[in-house]
């Protein structure tokens, strides 16, 4: 009767470790979505955003017209992911966009399932609208290369103003 017990001790203890290991493999920390990504839009290729995947859990995206925005995401699986976003613009208004990621086996790239919600300034939402779609590049760790052109040769020698020389 005592084996009995042990293996059943023994059983119990490596389907939770199991478990565990598991759980572990969907943590945010781990999750192949944390790093720097490169956004295109599916309707728009040319228009492009840069957001950053922390393994908190937390998220930061840069837009073109200057817009931050911040976020949230949590792993659904090894390779997949939901999150959501919300970017303040200048008139106050606020877009909040809902995100479904799959990740591809290589780490590289992801596809998105985006709606976006805008509230006016008195917090009233336009409802979900979408869904669009989007695609992200990692941005890679790149060494310097051998340069084509210097500096000052590529962007010209920049002209004192009066502005930026100081008074003296």
């Amino acid at each position: 009767m005592r084996r009995v017990y042990i293996m059943l001790l023994l059983v119990v203890v490596l389907l939770a470790n199991t478990s565990f290991v598991a759980a572990q493999e969907t943590e945010p920390s781990d999750h192949a979505l944390v790093g720097t990504w490169i956004i295109t839009y599916d309707g728009d290729p040319a228009y492009h955003e840069m957001a950053t995947i922390f393994a908190d859990g937390t998220a930061l995206v840069s837009t073109p017209d200057g817009s931050n925005g911040q976020g949230v995401w949590e792993p659904t699986g090894e390779f997949t992911a939901i999150g959501t976003m919300s970017v303040v613009f200048e008139d106050g208004t606020r877009l909040l966009a809902r995100l479904q990621i799959e990740l591809a086996s290589d780490g590289q790239s992801y596809r998105a399932v985006i709606t976006n919600e805008f509230f006016d300034l008195s917090g009233e939402g336009s409802g979900e609208i979408g869904p669009g779609h989007a695609t992200g590049t990692r941005v890679q760790v790149e060494a310097p290369g051998t340069p084509i052109a210097s500096f000052e040769e590529y962007f010209g020698e920049a002209e004192a103003t009066p502005e930026a020389t100081p008074a003296g």
